[in-house]
């Protein structure tokens, strides 16, 4: 087995529902909270009628709000981007400073961006408004999704590889395991990777409404027996990474270290191409753990993909099959999903994940699932080696050992990806360098002076009901 090649974590930035940044976000799982809610009246276009599934999910606020000035794009132009495109700078932005760093700095840097996006909500509203007089700032600002990655690396001035990637639901998972790849290979001296996912249309929910995995009753309940679907649900999230021993010699705040990573598809495994795949997890599973060096019996903590819908069965399925291997009797995995928290952010969902994966690590404890009352009759719950968590509770390791915490992901394409991290014993003691008093504290949330906000309405948008 080869000697793996570590990846620090070393900047955090997220907006999901109810937390703005990991500090935020962190007190969120902690407490057991559901951050789901009604969607807001003057979300979608006038007129649109929202599908039973749709009509409660994880929405942000001020999906509008952009400081276009700081990054030096026109207002005319700031109009017609896809607010996924707004929030992603500034949540990047958000990340860098978490890491301690000043993110004018990169500028002319061999540094990398990766991130997932699979929805065009934003240019089918435009398209829509505009009634077909579109121009070349309407093309750039939602049709091409490449921009989601190419605006990231152009406002920062960054030379790395630039990749928007769509692998459905697995898409920003599938992005840190490529910036890892890009990392280790030397392409890239530091990578931005994540995702982004906004709910500004009801065309996908329509879809899944029908196709019925949406929740009737609004809440995703991972492995439980009342589990009915997913809610759809907002979400924006950027890692920070680096070489471990680079950033050890950079002096940087090693959050947790991802130790390995593995990307696989299904293949011919099942009868249709968007069935999940017990076999084609398992592969991914285990190349994560061989590209770490580390036996899965050992992990401690397994965040994952966890939708509330029928292909939990088949995760924890292959999650049983894989993580059994070396695990002595009595010392059960507590599983976990962070959509019990905050909705399914598609595109975001892996992300998500990891960042609550990070903060595990970091505090030393699993927070709950929520939502699990009922073991779900679909799953052997007697053979698992798998307990979900519904309280606070420490987070197991092997004596002696960094505790091991893994993140699972897969999409409806058929792909799959497996994350594996490690705590890092000089992440809690390590100083923060000298930053600036505007930069945040990496536990905490971005200060709300820092951006000069600006509201940019949503095309087609319904009136505020507040008269705005």
């Amino acid at each position: 087995m080869r000697t793996p090649a570590p990846v620090a974590v070393i900047g955090v930035g997220c907006r999901l529902p109810g937390a703005h940044g990991p500090g935020q976000l962190w007190e969120l799982l902690r407490s057991g909270r559901d951050a789901t809610r009604s969607a807001p009246e003057d979300r979608f276009p006038v007129g649109t009628v929202v599908p039973a599934g749709g009509r409660r999910g994880g929405f942000l606020d001020g999906v509008e709000e952009f400081d276009a000035g700081f990054f030096g794009i026109p207002d005319d132009e700031a109009a017609v981007m896809d607010p996924q495109q707004r929030l992603l700078l500034l949540t990047a932005w958000e990340a860098l400073e978490d890491a301690g760093a000043d993110p004018r700095r990169l500028r002319g840097s061999r540094s990398a961006v990766f991130v997932g996006q699979s929805h065009a909500d934003h240019w089918e509203r435009l398209r829509d408004a505009r009634a077909g007089a579109l121009d070349l700032d309407c093309l750039v600002g939602g049709h091409q999704r490449s921009l989601l990655a190419g605006r990231l690396s152009f406002h920062l001035g960054l030379h790395g590889p630039s990749v928007t990637l769509d692998c459905a639901q697995a898409s920003s998972l599938a992005a840190v395991h490529l910036a890892c790849l890009s990392l280790r290979a030397g392409e890239s001296e530091l990578a931005l990777a994540g995702g982004a996912n906004l709910l500004l249309s009801t065309t996908a929910t329509d879809v899944f409404d029908s196709a019925g995995v949406l929740s009737v009753g609004g809440h995703c309940r991972f492995g439980d027996a009342d589990a009915d679907g997913f809610v759809r649900s907002d979400g924006v999230g950027v890692v920070v990474l680096k070489t471990l021993d680079r950033a050890v010699a950079d002096g940087d705040p090693v959050r947790a270290v991802i130790l390995g990573s593995a990307m696989s598809h299904d293949g011919a495994t099942k009868k249709r191409v968007t069935d999940p795949s017990a076999d084609g997890q398992a592969l991914a599973m285990r190349w994560a753990y061989e590209d770490a060096g580390i036996t899965p019996g050992d992990v401690g903590y397994v965040e994952a993909h966890g939708t509330g819908t029928r292909i939990d069965a088949v995760e924890l399925g292959a999650l049983t099959e894989v993580l059994a291997e070396g695990r002595p009797p009595g010392r059960p995995c507590p599983v976990g999903s962070v959509k019990t928290n905050v909705g399914h952010c598609e595109a975001a969902a892996g992300v998500a994940g990891l960042i609550k994966a990070v903060l595990c690590l970091e505090h030393g404890q699993v927070p709950p699932s929520l939502h699990f009352r009922t073991p779900s009759p679909f799953v052997d719950w007697d053979r698992l080696p798998l307990v979900v968590p519904t309280s606070p509770q420490p987070l197991p390791s092997v004596p002696g050992r960094p505790a091991i915490a893994a993140v699972n992901g897969q999409g409806m394409s058929g792909t799959n990806v497996h994350v594996v991290l490690g705590g890092w014993a000089g992440s809690a003691t390590r100083p923060l360098p000298d930053v600036p008093e505007a930069f945040p504290d990496r536990l905490g949330s971005p200060p709300p002076h820092r951006w000069h906000l600006r509201s940019y309405p949503l095309a087609g948008a319904a009136p505020s009901p507040h008269g705005d």
